[in-house]
């Protein structure tokens, strides 16, 4: 029964944290700006991927078989009519002169570049500052994207052409646009963010903005069938609307599937992080010491899964801040691998100095997980003024005794 209202609790907590990253962090703001960029980007990125088949005999079946399985799976409605104006914009961009075709290809780079200010907004993290690295993976995914998904579906429609049952050939076609969903939303989860993100938790999120894709579509489709109010109004425009529409609503989709794999890589609304009170900082940053400290004598450093892993009981987003503050006060630093490790020498800094550093007030007792400070606050809240006199080295010692 525990485990039963724990999983109940867990699964509570974490839709009210879902709902309030979506808030907080403006996503449906992002998804208009995105449904505007790609929008532009929709011509250059046809027009890639139509040039880069072309110059490989070997693909070049699999350029038309890729441009009908997107508009027929992923543009509800209205996916010939968009289909047919983009190639017809297509061909005019590809006889254009090279000047004039890079300034149209910027405008697919502005859209990866919102994408991915938009993703790590979501993950709390900042995009990457190399500019070279960005260029290379923007030019990477949008070039060999397109290729790597037109082989795939040409290796699919190759393997189904001489499927000896029909039932399973029938249930393939239906998942394969699913999967070819899931596996995109996988790819941009896992690698755009500028953070390591764990690969089950990519999946997950892949899988949910697959589903919940796939029944937009439904629902899409019948709402145009059942209230072809957009038909009455803007007649033979109606097609441009609907698009925008249709574009706005899938990047919604598409930052909410990263908005639950941000919340499942986080601990913060788990119930074993829930008992944490703000009032424990100072012991926190103790402990986080007490294990630097430990690594240093032995020569290593720690990395923030380390760290996370042994405070558990502690919200990621508080551990990560109070990392942030000893970096800040040069304390502890970050190597080139992204590890942690002392800077400061602790037998030079007194419990005095590094009190009045931060904005913490010490509390009277330690909570149940921190009971191994429990001493070095008794001995703070004594009459006598000791602790604030010795060195941080000699403090932490303490709990080893």
């Amino acid at each position: 029964m525990a485990d039963y209202q724990r999983i109940l609790d867990n699964s509570k907590y974490f839709l009210q944290e879902l709902f309030k990253r979506y808030i907080k962090d403006e996503t449906s703001l992002a998804a208009s700006s995105l449904a505007y960029t790609s929008l532009l980007a929709l011509v250059p990125l046809m027009a890639v991927m139509v040039t880069v088949f072309s110059a490989m005999p070997l693909f070049e079946d699999a350029s038309a078989m890729l441009q009908n399985f997107i508009f027929q799976n992923f543009v509800p409605t209205s996916g010939e009519v968009v289909q047919t104006y983009i190639l017809g914009f297509v061909d005019k961009v590809r006889s254009l002169t090279a000047t004039m075709f890079l300034a149209v290809f910027l405008t697919s780079l502005l859209m990866m570049h919102t994408m991915e200010k938009s993703l790590n907004r979501i993950f709390a993290t900042k995009p990457s500052g190399r500019f070279m690295k960005k260029l290379l993976m923007y030019w990477a995914v949008l070039t060999m994207g397109p290729l790597l998904v037109g082989g795939g579906i040409a290796m699919s429609s190759l393997v189904l052409q001489y499927s000896a049952f029909a039932g399973i050939k029938s249930f393939l076609l239906k998942m394969l646009p699913v999967l070819a969903s899931t596996v995109g939303f996988f790819l941009v989860y896992l690698v755009v963010p500028n953070t390591k993100v764990k690969w089950r938790y990519a999946l997950t999120g892949a899988v949910f903005a697959a589903i919940l894709f796939e029944l937009a579509k439904i629902g899409f489709t019948f709402y145009m069938a059942k209230v072809p109010n957009y038909q009455r109004v803007y007649g033979a425009l109606a097609t441009i609307p609907l698009f925008l529409i249709w574009l706005y609503l899938s990047w919604n989709i598409v930052l909410l599937g990263g908005t639950m794999t941000a919340t499942l890589s986080s601990s913060k609304w788990r119930v074993r992080t829930r008992s944490y009170r703000i009032e424990q900082r100072y012991v926190l940053l103790l402990a986080l010491l007490k294990m630097l400290r430990e690594a240093h004598i032995k020569g290593a450093t720690l990395s923030y899964q380390q760290l996370a892993d042994k405070l558990s009981f502690v919200p990621d987003n508080e551990i990560s801040a109070q990392l942030s503050w000893l970096v800040e006060q040069h304390i502890i630093s970050l190597d080139n691998e992204g590890e942690y490790l002392l800077q400061q020498d602790l037998t030079r800094l007194s419990g005095r100095e590094f009190y009045q550093k931060g904005t913490f007030k010490i509390p009277l007792e330690a909570d149940a997980y921190f009971s191994e400070f429990q001493s070095i606050l008794d001995e703070f809240w004594q009459p006598k003024d000791n602790l604030l006199k010795k060195s941080m080295d000699s403090i932490l010692e303490q709990t080893e005794q």
